[in-house]
């Protein structure tokens, strides 16, 4: 984890991981106000990554969770989001089909549920990218899965019920295999 001054160019090494504090950090950051939340690609006591907040001074880094393959999913490639409540992300291995999962978990690092294990034609797998909130659902992006196995876009409440697949990628018709995430402006979904 870095702290970059703007001003000077002068960079500040917050972090070193270490394995056990978690190893391959993948996606962004993000932020409460007061900590800096982000996960890891592997380490941890299974090797199969963590989620762990840190204060932007390099501070009380507290390991929230380790990933286990099975139960809860693993290689995390994206970012989490936050909704004042629980961070929610997505998990590209691991599950109950190894296909990836959707999860969430309070900041203080209780409450951790596993909210969609993905199943490949039927729902998507392989997630990559963050998941969106409009408040009400949750949007993301798999790149492989659906009826065509070329990826899906999809909704689900925050409590893992409704999960609707709003589209199915085919190809040349309208692409396959998105990496990104998506983005609104409050009507339209954006991604690539």
């Amino acid at each position: 984890v870095l702290s970059f001054l703007s001003l000077h160019a002068q960079h500040t090494k917050l972090l070193d991981f270490n394995d056990t504090n978690g190893a391959l950090p993948w996606g962004s950051l993000i932020s409460d106000g007061t900590f800096l939340y982000g996960m890891t690609a592997e380490g941890g006591v299974n090797d199969d990554g963590v989620i762990f907040k840190i204060l932007p001074d390099g501070s009380g880094y507290v390991k929230l969770f380790d990933f286990e393959a099975t139960t809860s999913g693993n290689f995390t490639p994206g970012s989490l989001i936050y909704d004042g409540t629980f961070l929610y992300g997505m998990a590209n291995d691991g599950g109950a089909n190894d296909l990836g999962t959707i999860f969430k978990i309070r900041p203080d690092g209780t409450g951790f549920l596993k909210l969609l294990d993905f199943a490949g034609s039927t729902n998507g797998a392989r997630p990559e990218g963050s998941l969106f909130s409009d408040g009400t659902f949750l949007y993301g992006m798999t790149t492989i899965g659906g009826a065509n196995n070329l990826g899906t876009v999809f909704k689900v409440m925050p409590d893992g019920t409704g999960f609707i697949k709003l589209l199915d990628f085919n190809g040349s018709a309208n692409g396959s295999t998105p990496f990104g995430s998506l983005i609104s402006d409050g009507t339209i979904l954006y991604g690539m």
